[in-house]
């Protein structure tokens, strides 16, 4: 190993391979979704997700600014951002679902099943059904990202790269971090 890191003009060099992307993107449950206002500014919330068929899935009522934002201009971002300096980017086309939409029932009681540990007793308490009758509002929408483009980062390797322990065309040998992707 001789090639050290000299500068940090290249990180694309430092990416994030499909199958640990996948990975990460499915045992993690928040995103920043980013959307642009009518003045150009770009603007983005945290949400709770689920990734399913290679999308990310949220929802909100009909009544927020990004419904209507999105609406208009669907060109937008997700952004997950892991331990390790690991961030996953995917420039997305937002498709906004109506209530009583076909995706509606997987959805909120898949979403019901990934917030419920987290939720204090007096939520968790009436399970995943009443989780859903709390969702499932007449104003309510899901919104779907599609991913178009990813941009992935990963800072273990520029501190491999850095320390002299990986070189950028190497083969990368994930630590034992207790996480193993699914092949």
């Amino acid at each position: 190993m001789s090639d050290r890191l000299e500068d940090y003009v290249d990180i694309s060099v430092y990416g994030i391979d499909e199958v640990r992307r996948e990975a990460l993107i499915e045992r993690h449950s928040e995103a920043a979704v980013v959307w642009s206002t009518s003045e150009g500014w770009p603007v983005g919330v945290m949400h709770v997700y689920l990734w399913r068929e290679g999308r990310f899935w949220v929802t909100c009522t009909a009544a927020r600014k990004r419904v209507a934002a999105l609406r208009r201009r669907p060109q937008s971002s997700v952004i997950v951002a892991f331990e390790d300096e690991q961030t996953v980017t995917a420039k997305t086309l937002a498709t906004v679902h109506e209530n009583g939409n076909p995706h509606q029932d997987w959805f909120y009681r898949g979403l019901a099943e990934k917030s419920l540990p987290g939720q204090p007793a007096e939520v968790s308490a009436d399970g995943v059904e009443g989780f859903v009758r709390r969702l499932d509002t007449p104003d309510r929408v899901i919104l779907e990202f599609e991913p178009t483009k990813w941009i992935c980062f990963d800072g273990r390797k520029v501190k491999a790269h850095a320390s002299g322990g990986w070189e950028p065309g190497e083969p990368w040998r994930e630590p034992d971090d207790g996480f193993v992707p699914e092949p």
